[in-house]
């Protein structure tokens, strides 16, 4: 009989059953070989995209490293194969996969940068995009080989700006308070305007402070740039908003807010106007992408307080002469008087770097355009010579004054630290003036400059044995023209000095200076006599004295005029050098130079 326990039936179940146990077994290691397989190929594609990231990285940043900004346009060649350098450098086979490189715009949108490569005129930023093809799973190649195409991409933005003028920095105080004086219809005893000079205004600073004394044509944050720079103030208003804009965030000399105060309380501040765009231009782009790109650059720039007040004065009084009798300084001329008249003021122009293809460079500044008359007696005693006998007579100069312009080209080698600085292109057209020396009017009439197309006339007479004829000379001069065209240079700034510096002094290959012109500046004398019976013997002698006394008296006193009036009222005061322009940088702003995406 048999026991229960060990029926057939039950000891063939559990027969079955370690087999079930088997099966399970062999098909979880097959699972957990799977899922290891499968972590191990996630794993190998995370970091062949990882570093195929890097690679995408580093090349990319490669662009902005290699200059001082990113040129998509003039540079393309030379930066792609920059890339390639750096992305074989880093162990990318470029032979397999050749890199895509794209260059365009970059701007933020939606709080989130945006790189845009379609045709733009200025390409300040640039995408590299990389791929690579590797198996798409370490087990699956055993019998059926199966890849994946890896892709990365990575962009970056970098572009600059430059602060930089032409002209003089040096400010004469006495010359500087007659001029200004006169145009703002007082007496001017400003202790120093160097602080005025050395503060920077930053023009989105100036631009809200206008805003906020609600002086603007429109609102700042409704109306464009070309709008807002087209509002009308007073130059009271524009030295108020001064006054805000650089107590904001600048430390002042302790002479720059004595210095706006007692320039705000001259009788005609609240009489004058201007326009903002008389004095700020903007660069003009190719096309609104470019124009764009200059607005930003604008708002960031700065300007240096004392060319922006000044020029904002003489473009308020671009219609009229001011009128100076007596310059508050001794130059050793007698009777001088002058009258000057800003006829196109000096203009702070905003660009970027890079520039487009189409403007063939980033922008310009310029000096004023002038035009200056100066009498000086002559003889103001009379003299007496004898023979001849010389009463007073008046010498006239008008001289129209070229502006001066200086461009910005290109910029290499952007180092902030050690190394030799960077080295910058520019061109510049150096002022010229065209003299014309005559006569100077009346003696005593401030307000006559007489007509300087007509020789210079004094009035004499000459002693003989039958009493005095009465003769009058004429001094003709024959002033030379000089021409002037832009001179390309490059100079080496380091941003690690303090700015501003001084980057260079162009002159033509001729000299041009206004010394230059005196010397070259030739005198005739003619004398005019009513008594035909005048004696030989004695018109020789008069004629002598004429060439040996009279002509080198004439000579003497249009040196003065010349080199101690007109080039320091010039240079000293307009900040222009006849025939030679110093360019000088005052700010360099790098933007940029990340990784954007």
């Amino acid at each position: 009989m048999l026991s229960p326990s060990r029926s057939p039936g039950r000891f063939a179940r559990r027969s079955r059953q370690r087999g079930a146990v088997g099966i399970g077994l062999i098909l979880l290691m097959i699972s957990m070989v799977l899922f290891l397989a499968m972590a191990v190929d996630t794993g190998r594609l995370y970091m062949e995209k990882r570093k195929l990231q890097k690679q995408a990285d580093l090349a990319a940043l490669s662009l902005g490293r290699s200059a001082c900004y990113i040129d998509g346009i003039n540079n393309k060649d030379a930066l792609e194969t920059l890339v390639k350098q750096n992305l074989a450098a880093n162990g990318f086979d470029t032979s397999a996969s050749n890199p895509t490189i794209e260059f365009g715009a970059a701007q933020i949108t939606g709080n989130q940068w945006q790189f845009e490569p379609a045709s733009t005129a200025v390409k300040s930023a640039g995408r590299v995009t990389i791929s690579k093809t590797v198996p798409g799973s370490l087990i699956s190649q055993l019998y059926n080989p199966n890849d994946v195409t890896l892709s990365a991409s990575a962009a970056v933005y970098k572009r600059m700006s430059v602060g930089f003028g032409v002209g003089s920095r040096t400010i004469d105080v006495d010359l500087t308070n007659s001029v200004l004086g006169a145009a703002l219809g007082g007496s001017l005893s400003v202790v120093s305007y160097q602080g005025l000079a050395d503060t920077k205004v930053r023009l989105g600073g100036l631009l809200s402070a206008l805003n906020d004394m609600g002086l603007l044509a429109v609102d700042l944050t409704a109306g464009t740039l070309d709008e807002v720079l087209d509002t009308q103030l007073t130059i009271a208003q524009f030295i108020e908003a001064n006054i805000l804009a650089v107590s904001d965030y600048a430390v002042l000399d302790a002479d720059v807010l004595p210095a706006l105060h007692q320039l705000e309380s001259m009788p005609e501040v609240s009489a004058l106007y201007l326009t903002l765009s008389d004095i700020i231009k903007l660069a003009a782009g190719a096309n609104e992408e470019m124009n764009d790109e200059i607005r930003r650059a604008a708002l960031a720039s700065q300007i240096a307080l004392f060319d922006l007040v000044s020029g904002a004065i003489y473009a308020a009084n671009k219609d009229n002469f001011l009128l100076i009798p007596n310059l508050a300084v001794d130059l050793g001329v007698a009777g001088l008087v002058v009258a000057l008249k800003v006829t196109e003021p000096p203009q702070f122009t905003m660009g970027v770097l890079p520039a487009s293809a189409e403007d063939g460079f980033v922008t310009s500044v310029t000096t004023s355009q002038v035009e200056l008359k100066l009498k000086a007696t002559l003889l103001g005693g009379g003299l007496d010579l004898g023979v001849l006998v010389l009463n007073v007579g008046t010498i006239g100069v008008s001289a129209e004054v070229a502006k001066a312009e200086t461009r910005l080209l290109d910029a290499n080698g952007c180092q902030f630290s050690g190394g030799n600085g960077m080295t910058m292109a520019f061109a510049t057209k150096p002022s010229v003036a065209l003299l014309k020396v005559g006569d100077g009017g009346p003696p005593n009439d401030a307000t006559d400059f007489g007509d300087v197309s007509q020789p210079i006339r004094i009035g004499a007479y000459v002693n003989i044995l039958l009493g005095t004829v009465p003769v009058e000379i004429d001094i003709s001069a024959n002033v030379p023209v000089s021409a002037s065209d832009f001179i390309e240079h490059s100079n080496t700034v380091d941003p690690m000095l303090e700015l501003p510096q001084l980057v260079g002094s162009v002159s033509p290959p001729i000299g041009t200076t206004l010394s230059d012109t005196l010397n070259n500046i030739e005198l005739d004398a003619e004398l005019n006599v009513a008594n035909l019976g005048l004696l030989n013997g004695v018109l020789n002698i008069v004629l002598g004295l004429l060439t040996n006394t009279v002509l080198p008296l004439v000579a003497s006193l249009l040196n003065s005029l010349l080199l101690s009036v007109l080039d320091p009222l010039l240079s000293q005061v307009l900040g222009i050098q006849v025939g030679t322009a110093d360019v000088f940088v005052t700010s360099i702003d790098v933007d940029g130079g990340g990784l954007i995406q």
